[in-house]
């Protein structure tokens, strides 16, 4: 019963505004947080930490090929850069060819012929676009078209950050349709 007495009279004598909250766990209302980069006095060091070895970020997948300088390095399948997109439905080459208009067809052109309006006049760009459609892209395999879009080559810069790894097969699907329409002369 003194207990709760007790309580009462410390809760009591709180409320008065007159002085200052009794605190009683002040390090859980001021915690001590340190900046990125920030000297922190408590550790005798900065806020930034190296993370244990082997630390692998949130939402992020290591690419094994990150050493593979360019597309034409991946030439063997068997290396485990294969497509794992079978029996694609038409909702993921909708969803490829959203992403290919979004992503690439500022360059490479609605129908994969580079000729997009980023491309624009000779001054522009030094070099011509490559098209999508040509013999040489057309031979590459899924493997080295997604190498592609994932590591960049010359003037294009890596999409890795901006097109989910799943979006980047079915940009590769879509763009086999237009090579395939191409072929048969639909893709006028």
């Amino acid at each position: 019963m003194i207990r709760y007495l007790i309580l009462t009279f410390i809760l009591i004598s709180n409320c008065e505004y007159s002085k200052p909250v009794l605190e009683f766990f002040p390090d859980m209302y001021d915690s001590y947080a340190v900046e990125a980069q920030e000297f922190d006095s408590y550790n005798n060091d900065y806020g930034r930490r190296i993370p244990p070895e082997g630390t692998i970020p949130v939402n992020y997948f290591p690419y094994p090929f990150q050493s593979e300088p360019t597309p034409d390095d991946l030439k063997n399948s068997e290396k485990g850069l294969v497509n794992p997109m079978k029996n694609l439905s038409l909702a993921d080459y909708k969803r490829g060819e959203e992403r290919y208009q979004i992503f690439c067809s500022p360059c490479h052109g609605v129908r994969g012929a580079g000729n997009g309006p980023v491309v624009g006049p000779a001054p522009r760009f030094p070099a011509p676009v490559p098209s999508m459609l040509t013999e040489n892209v057309t031979k590459w395999t899924d493997g080295q078209i997604y190498h592609m879009i994932t590591m960049g080559r010359g003037r294009m810069s890596s999409y890795a950050a901006q097109i989910e790894s799943d979006d980047r097969w079915k940009i590769i699907a879509y763009i086999r349709k237009l090579q395939e329409a191409d072929k048969k002369g639909l893709n006028k």
